[in-house]
């Protein structure tokens, strides 16, 4: 029994001492135009393309807003793991910047930068929060840049391949339509 007491005190302080707060940022170079691939994270109507949270979550079920695009833009979730609720709250020509609220009271604030090269965007994902349950704040802090991260990861590599393959379509098109001949 002591053993035990011991053990649940050195797992409080523990939990007390490591940091409430967690930083993930992940970014991922896609061989597409910015106008190709900012619509697909712009758009919240557009997630389902690429976003993981289906996949990781079947239980998850959209709710989109009005609009689902522009500041002001919405999108909330409910699954078995709880609810959650974004909200787009800045949006410029290289950066969306989104808050979202887990379980109405853990709140996470999110950028989405875009950055054009010559043939390439790249696209970064920093996303900060801080846990807020009392004496496991930090253990929640931990797991939830655990998750966040290799979430974030798999959203970019599938956003890679939806923008990559809808640049490819719509170059393919514009070549096919310039190669057509009329009859006259």
């Amino acid at each position: 029994m002591q053993f035990l007491l011991i053990l649940l005190l050195l797992f409080i302080v523990i939990g007390l001492l490591l940091p409430q707060s967690y930083n993930v940022t992940k970014s991922i170079n896609i061989n597409a135009n910015t106008h190709i691939v900012k619509p697909l994270i712009t758009d919240f109507s557009q997630w389902h393309k690429w976003s993981p949270w289906k996949k990781l979550d079947p239980s998850v079920e959209l709710s989109l807003g009005e609009p689902s695009t522009g500041v002001g833009a919405h999108q909330s979730w409910q699954s078995k793991w709880g609810a959650g609720e974004m909200t787009t709250t800045a949006l410029s020509a290289n950066k969306m910047v989104l808050n979202i609220l887990f379980a109405q009271e853990h709140i996470i604030a999110a950028k989405v930068i875009f950055t054009q090269n010559a043939k390439t965007v790249t696209v970064t994902f920093q996303i900060t929060g801080q846990a807020t349950l009392p004496l496991v704040s930090g253990y929640v802090a931990v797991l939830s840049e655990h998750i966040l991260s290799n979430a974030v990861s798999l959203g970019l590599n599938n956003l890679k391949t939806v923008a990559q393959l809808s640049d490819a379509q719509t170059i393919m098109e514009n070549h096919g339509s310039q190669n057509r001949t009329s009859k006259n």
